[in-house]
């Protein structure tokens, strides 16, 4: 049941219980207005949207109205009436509120083929959690600050010899790699893989997917974004043998599992989630393909983060 229900559900029925107990007390004071409150109806919430019957429904209400109370009428009966209806209308103001508060974080594009070249118009919304805090990738800049310096100037510096370590071109590299990963994963379908992993991980990739084929599940990833401005290289390197750079990358996106019949099983697809990971991309066969993906408490990374530290 959604929020904006819920709170519909809780004023009504408070106004209604609360017309009952007026109306009974003025019938024992001798002042009642007939009638009775009917029964409520059997329907339930279901989906965000109302099923089953009415509100009410049965004998109705009997000609017992509480809007006398508030114009003018029966004493205490009418301020407590007032009392009930000012403490809904801030219950559902607040709820109004709240909804506007949360709603940024619904306005993402759609997962289309121009996703990966329109998200940067998002890149100045500032993310806030479900409880209202800002998130923030802060804590993560100033740890590999220096790292992130020192690969800016090496990069800049390879570049002026050899165009793939051009830091647009990388960029976009890593945006490319990022939206396919996750359209191709959600399709179950690697079969471009060779274009943007290494064989190691597709391997491994495709086992996970044989895994969940097998046990009839499917891990769906929804609206990923991840802007040129949330992409920060913290490593590079470049000899005879070798040549690669580690990437931080701090995206989002929504992600679930659901059945064969599309039943959801674990996630949630509502929601969105952020997070940062660091990409290794490695040079081989005249093209940058994605190595290993680690996550923040990585040795490798913490080697990095601490050595550039020293």
């Amino acid at each position: 049941m959604n929020s904006c229900a819920k709170r519909i559900a809780l004023i009504l029925t408070t106004l209604i219980l609360l017309g009952s107990q007026v109306s009974l007390a003025l019938a024992r004071g001798g002042g009642g207005v007939g009638g009775s409150l009917g029964h409520s109806s059997g329907g339930s919430f279901s989906g965000g949207s109302f099923s089953g019957g009415g509100h009410l429904g049965g004998a109705g209400l009997g000609g017992f109205f509480p809007i006398p109370f508030f114009f003018g009428g029966y004493g205490s009966g009418g301020l407590l009436l007032l009392v009930v209806l000012f403490i809904a209308w801030r219950f559902f103001n607040a709820g109004s509120q709240e909804r506007r508060r949360w709603s940024r974080n619904d306005r993402f594009p759609s997962m289309t083929s121009s996703r990966s070249m329109n998200n940067d118009r998002h890149s100045g919304e500032t993310p806030i959690d479900l409880n209202g805090r800002t998130i923030s990738n802060s804590g993560n800049l100033q740890r590999f600050g220096k790292a992130i310096n020192y690969t800016h100037e090496n990069m800049s510096y390879l570049a002026e010899t050899f165009p793939r370590w051009d830091r647009d071109f990388l960029i976009g590299r890593v945006r490319q790699v990022f939206f396919w990963l996750q359209d191709s994963w959600s399709r179950q379908d690697l079969s471009t893989a060779e274009e943007y992993l290494i064989t190691m991980l597709t391997n491994k990739y495709q086992a996970d997917l044989q895994g969940m084929k097998a046990r009839g599940e499917r891990n769906i990833i929804k609206e990923p974004i991840l802007n040129t401005g949330d992409i920060e290289f913290i490593y590079s390197h470049l000899d005879e043998e070798s040549q690669y750079y580690i990437v931080m990358v701090s995206a989002s996106l929504i992600d679930y599992t659901v059945d064969n019949s599309g039943k959801l099983i674990s996630g949630n697809d509502n929601h969105r989630l952020y997070f940062t990971e660091f990409w290794k991309f490695v040079w081989r066969d005249e093209k940058w393909l994605l190595a290993s993906i680690y996550q923040e408490d990585a040795l490798e990374i913490a080697k990095i983060a601490r050595g550039m530290e020293e």
